[in-house]
């Protein structure tokens, strides 16, 4: 069986491998495919030059296939498309009622939020950190001449539809910083960090020191174990949006004073109201009442305007969003391309908006069914021919060069991405520019790369349902990266 097996896929990829390189691409293919780790597994290649379109690599390159994180490639061209790589979000801040001549504020502060994912956050170039933005915001309230507040902090997040969470994202995720839920108000990238003291003793209860910053009221059902010595982050904390007690399971290594893993902010634009209140507080303005959420949408006075806060340009969102694979960013962007688009903040109306980008670019879509916009939902599926061809049509768009720029550089030991040593003192060293993908069973890797004539080549490669570890997909595909640059 096996020895049929392997004389059909050679046949197979010998008819669609260019020639010059069918050997190469022949040999490395066909060693992986019949390993052990790949004996359940599907496994889609497809390759081929962007100025005239023709072939290097295809196999399976139509069958349907979970993506991961690759996803957000698809995304971040619709975001720039629809919005434009110079779009900034902005944030606002409101008061109503009136200054007295005391300097109370008869009334409340109003943070209305814009969709802006950076906020509170230093990870994209020139956002500011959460200190530093919160303390711009408390001068900017003393300068209208407020010193008392005889009312409360409300969040207003209604410029985005109310599910935080795409309906087909895993229990385990939900709770985790990589599963923040989306909000029109995002603060400090809707992530806080636990930090657990482990026991001097493999298997026993690991205990929870803090939390920072602090979410008032969240509450813990601490279950966490002390794992082996150089074991990493293995915890897990499981909690719905807007629900309030948290369960902790999973390990956390020995052999550390202390050891922290980040948690998903259950209620972004509440927490983003209390942290506000907390901080003028701090800073000696009396505040009266409990922060809040606002409910309904209301018109503010514009000479009631305290500051209007812009995010960084698109372009540097993309940026992180494609070289740290940033999933709450991916969503967030999503969102405000489809309400631009087509006022429509809904997740659903985001999907069909890159189903009509890649329309419009005469990319077939049969094999399209989105869930989320990052890629996280294991129910998502693609095909590495649609993603070739996307990354193909993108080369002679208007904002190509902030897409190409965002890709992770191979072996850049100063790029922003995760693949400083990947393919080092290799053919793909500073020439392959790759997103990646990753959740449970899957794995994907595409991009573009140059051959030895400087021509432009696209490639994209997924696995999904293979054994074990990443690390020999890695290295299969890395192979293949490599040979695609060395083809003269």
């Amino acid at each position: 069986m096996l020895k049929a097996r392997l004389i059909i896929f050679c046949f197979l990829i010998t008819a669609v491998c260019a020639a010059q390189e069918t050997n190469t691409f022949t040999s490395i293919i066909t060693e992986f495919y019949n390993s052990s780790k790949m004996e359940h597994a599907q496994w889609s290649l497809y390759a081929k030059y962007v100025d005239t379109n023709d072939e290097i690599i295809n196999y399976n390159s139509k069958t349907a296939l979970a993506p991961a994180s690759g996803l957000k490639v698809f995304t971040s061209a619709t975001a720039l498309d629809a919005l434009g790589s110079e779009f900034k979000f902005e944030t606002k801040l409101f008061y109503d009622g009136i200054i007295t001549d005391d300097s109370t504020l008869d009334g409340n502060i109003y943070i209305v939020g814009g969709g802006d994912p950076t906020l509170g956050s230093d990870l994209t170039r020139g956002s500011l950190s959460l200190e530093k933005l919160i303390n711009s915001w408390i001068a900017k309230i003393k300068n209208v001449g407020i010193k008392k507040i005889n009312g409360k902090v409300i969040a207003d997040d209604l410029l985005f539809e109310s599910a935080p969470i795409p309906r087909l994202w895993f229990w385990e995720d939900m709770g985790n910083y990589y599963g923040a839920s989306v909000s029109a108000l995002c603060l400090n990238d809707n992530l806080y960090h636990l930090y657990f003291k482990p026991n001097l003793k493999v298997g026993e209860k690991a205990e929870l020191l803090r939390t920072e910053p602090v979410v008032e009221n969240l509450t813990f059902d601490n279950l966490m174990k002390t794992g082996k010595k150089g074991s990493g982050d293995n915890g897990y904390v499981f909690c719905a949006p807007r629900q309030f007690n948290a369960t902790l399971r999973g390990t956390i290594p020995a052999g550390v004073k202390e050891f922290s893993i980040k948690g998903a902010i259950p209620d972004p634009a509440l927490f983003a109201a209390q942290y506000l209140t907390k901080e003028l507080i701090r800073n000696n303005i009396e505040v009266t009442d409990y922060a809040s959420r606002q409910t309904t949408k209301i018109i503010y006075e514009e000479n009631k305007l305290i500051l209007t806060h812009q995010s960084p340009p698109l372009k540097d969102i993309v940026y992180v969003i494609n070289k740290k694979s940033f999933n709450l960013y991916t969503e967030m962007i999503l969102r405000m391309a489809s309400l631009v688009s087509s006022n429509n903040s809904k997740l659903n109306a985001g999907i069909d908006l890159i189903e009509l980008f890649l329309t419009k670019n005469k990319i077939n879509t049969d094999a399209l069914n989105l869930f989320d916009a990052c890629g996280l939902s294991r129910a998502n599926t693609i095909t590495t021919k649609m993603m070739s061809d996307l990354l193909a049509s993108m080369t002679i768009h208007k904002e190509f060069e902030s897409y190409y720029n965002s890709f992770a550089v191979a072996g850049d030991s100063d790029d922003f991405g995760g693949f400083k040593s990947f393919g080092k003192r290799t053919s793909i060293e500073k020439n392959a520019r790759i997103k990646s993908g990753y959740i449970t069973g899957v794995r994907s890797h595409s991009g573009y790369v140059k051959d030895k004539s400087g021509r432009m080549i696209v490639f994209s490669f997924i696995a999904n349902n293979f054994k074990g570890s990443t690390a020999a997909i890695n290295e299969a595909h890395k192979k293949l990266m490599i040979e695609l640059a060395n083809i003269e």
